[in-house]
């Protein structure tokens, strides 16, 4: 084993709590026109729309925001409703890089091990800023941003790192994303769980005994160096 693949949002870096925030600002902002409960739930549906077509991030956030407000503002958006939606985007766009407690004591311990590699999925822009602005580049030798994480491009990645998909070894916190579709090509996945977790990732754990279930970051030095 000579490369260890890493998620970034949620696993190396603090993400959903700024999404959830943005998404408890929308909702107050369209508190005339509906309940919380219904905003999410027409955002959460053009969400799934828009993802295939937009991708990941904060800019597919304030296409659903925009789709939403539409929707309930009765297909005119007030210009006041507007301004405060790409606010609350830019916001998010920019939101502080928190590094999850472990994370780089972790880093520190496998660098030197391995060649590590981030391995996320998003708008290129708002990962490499985050990506940038963490601290954390010194640890990696590789940072890769997928279209999506999916068999196909987890295929992808292994071929550019001269691998076999059943080299993998990839941790992350997304059932979804970091452990299925790398189980699925026959990899190694480390779930590493956070306490918050995006309803679009939301999964079943597979049952496979190339699933590696830990408790922290932390533990991946006693799993990956024992």
């Amino acid at each position: 084993m000579k490369h260890v693949f890493l998620d970034a949002d949620d696993t190396l870096w603090e993400n959903e709590i700024y999404y959830r925030e943005a998404k408890r600002r929308f909702a107050l902002l369209l508190s005339s026109y509906a309940q919380e409960e219904k905003v999410m739930e027409i955002f959460n549906g053009f969400q799934e729309e828009n993802i295939p077509v937009f991708g990941y991030g904060a800019k597919t956030c304030m296409t659903g925001f925009t789709d939403t407000a539409a929707d309930l503002c009765g297909g005119n958006i007030p210009g006041t409703i507007y301004s405060s939606i790409k606010e609350i985007c830019r916001d998010l766009f920019w939101h502080e890089v928190k590094i999850i407690d472990g994370v780089t004591d972790t880093l520190e311990a496998l660098s030197g091990r391995f060649s590590l590699v981030v391995a996320t999925k998003g708008d290129m822009m708002e990962q490499e800023r985050k990506f940038r602005e963490s601290g954390l580049e010194k640890y990696f030798s590789g940072f890769e941003v997928m279209q999506d994480k999916d068999e196909r491009n987890y295929s992808a990645l292994a071929r550019k790192y001269g691998l076999s998909p059943s080299g993998i070894v990839m941790a992350g916190n997304s059932v979804r994303s970091d452990i299925v579709p790398v189980v699925s090509v026959g990899g190694t996945a480390i779930h590493v769980p956070h306490e918050l977790v995006w309803e679009h990732e939301a999964m079943d754990m597979p049952q496979s005994d190339r699933v590696i279930e830990v408790q922290s970051i932390r533990d991946l030095v006693t799993i990956l160096c024992s």
